[in-house]
């Protein structure tokens, strides 16, 4: 699905909107309102090595060059203070590491990018979030809270404008639609891959009965429907390519 999806948006954006890029299976931190998140990573290696280095450099020094007995004594005895104390902060630092823990993210199934201006640092480029979306043939209740807690992650930890980020799925039970279009505001939307197909059989299903079991399915599609909590997937391109 997610193959099909991004071969799909490729097309319809190379002529709609050349600008925009879409890529599967990408994390939050590769675009700019999230690259923050690369902080802790990065932070977990280690960051005393060049000063390790240096030290080593100045034992050699000091072991190849003819040096006063008390000068070669004295810088021994410096460069074991600063081993000493670059091996407590580091010490310290992965204790601070360990305490603050790292977030736990999910890929996106499909993102939409474009490039911007960075304006602390010109050469090098910056992709910024435009659209991410979850795909998902059908739903569970499981299936559904995985998108709800993916956008509630993105909407707590950008920096920066919201990306439009909605489901993409073939879930025919409206009841299961409405566990993630009611408005929780965790997702934008659920787009359908064909919602005049679902419309015309939900109709179909309930015209002519007055079994209320029935009617209530219909019902809840129609207000889903009236409320634009489920779109169909042609407004995904086209809204996407106006982003």
């Amino acid at each position: 699905m997610g193959q099909l999806m991004t071969a799909d948006l490729k097309s319809f954006f190379q002529s709609e909107s050349p600008q925009l890029v879409v890529q599967p299976e990408k994390p939050f931190p590769s675009f700019e309102q999230f690259s923050h998140l690369n902080v802790t990573k990065e932070l977990g290696g280690n960051m005393a090595k060049e000063v390790v280095l240096a030290i080593a450099e100045l034992r050699n020094f000091s072991a190849q060059h003819k040096l006063d007995e008390e000068i070669r004594e004295g810088l021994e005895t410096h460069l074991r203070n600063i081993s000493h104390e670059v091996e407590q902060a580091e010490e310290r630092r992965r204790g601070l590491l360990d305490v603050l823990g790292e977030e736990s993210l999910l890929k996106l199934d499909i993102t939409v990018s474009k490039e911007i201006e960075n304006t602390v640092h010109p050469e090098i480029s910056l992709q910024h979030l435009v659209a991410g979306f979850s795909l998902k043939w059908t739903l569970r209740t499981d299936r559904a809270q995985d998108c709800r807690s993916q956008g509630a992650k993105m909407a707590a930890l950008r920096r920066g404008r919201m990306p439009h980020f909605a489901t993409v799925t073939m879930e025919p039970r409206p009841s299961m639609l409405a566990l993630l279009g009611r408005g929780s505001g965790d997702v934008d939307c659920v787009y359908h891959l064909h919602l005049p197909a679902l419309s015309a059989a939900i109709d179909e299903y309930c015209s002519g009965t007055q079994r209320r079991a029935r009617l209530g399915i219909r019902d809840n599609f129609r207000r889903l429907y009236d409320q634009r909590r489920i779109r169909d997937y042609d407004e995904l391109r086209s809204y996407t390519a106006s982003l």
